[in-house]
């Protein structure tokens, strides 16, 4: 595949950005001329509404519920958005019954990879991949087949506990599917500077975070309203506006995460086994934070 990056952003925690996130990176990268798939993996198709096809795409039968059904290729479904840099396979509520019939199959790993493993997914310089906040086998597919993954937090208590099961989940299919998997980092959402809570878990974040070599991207993304008003209007906040705050912290997002993308991170020793520290970074921050 080339230079093109694959990246997963993860949380089983909903309500964290993560769709917002995607949707704003996509816009951002395509503000530096950069090619950019959005590939929607949640049967909520938050996604897929967010760039205004998700009812076309249905009608259309071009949805990844369509392509698992009839084994069709990336060029049969992928659409087409208002920004010409950015295309979009994707996803409805039909996809429920696909994640249902596929659970505990063994190609329920390889659904993403079989998607990609075309001439057609070397378009792309980037490629986003949204999941549904649960370990379901999309989750596990989008892991197996991504060559890296950006977790957003919000800086509450609430989104911090659990989240070490989810990237326990993550390292035994890096271990085991996947060894070059790369955890890229946190990225705090949904700020309020004016939050004392809020303040007080970046600073915990950081500091866990910092002793145990995990990054936490200097980008932090403000609350802002405007994110709502766009989706109204099924643009990314960025495209809506690219002078926001919360859009100017998603392009310096992007420019921060551009010198890590280097494609398939081919011919490097797998991750070692300290890598599994991430898991307890988590747990190190819910036990910090616990009693504030």
């Amino acid at each position: 595949m080339g230079k093109t990056s694959i990246i997963t952003i993860a949380n089983q925690k909903g309500g964290v950005g993560k769709t917002t996130t995607i949707l704003s990176l996509a816009a951002a990268f395509s503000l530096t001329g950069k090619k950019v798939l959005v590939v929607d993996m949640d049967y909520q198709g938050n996604a897929s509404s967010g760039l205004g096809l998700k009812i076309l795409a249905k009608d259309s039968g071009k949805t990844l519920s369509h392509c698992i059904e009839k084994n069709l290729k990336l060029s049969d479904v992928r659409l087409r958005t208002k920004d010409p840099n950015i295309d979009l396979v994707a996803a409805d509520i039909s996809l429920n019954k696909k994640i249902n019939e596929l659970t505990g199959r063994p190609n329920q790993f390889h659904i993403l990879r079989n998607l990609l493993n075309c001439p057609e997914a070397d378009d792309y310089d980037v490629i986003l991949v949204d999941t549904h906040p649960s370990l379901d086998c999309m989750f596990q597919s989008a892991i197996s087949a991504s060559h890296y993954y950006l977790v957003p937090m919000f800086a509450e208590a609430d989104p911090f506990e659990g989240v070490q099961y989810m990237v326990d989940e993550v390292n035994v299919i890096r271990d085991n599917m996947n060894p070059m998997l790369h955890f890229l980092g946190i990225v705090v959402t949904r700020f309020d500077k004016k939050n004392q809570t809020h303040v007080k878990f970046e600073e915990i974040l950081r500091k866990v975070c910092k002793k145990r070599r995990i990054r936490v991207f200097d980008s932090r993304i403000p609350m802002s309203t405007a994110v709502a008003g766009a989706s109204a209007n099924q643009n990314p906040v960025v495209t809506q506006n690219e002078r926001l705050p919360v859009s100017q912290a998603y392009i310096q997002l992007a420019k921060e995460l551009e010198p890590e993308l280097i494609g398939k991170r081919l011919g490097r020793k797998p991750a070692s086994p300290e890598v599994n520290i991430e898991s307890r970074v988590f747990q190190d921050i819910f036990d910090n934070s616990v009693d504030f």
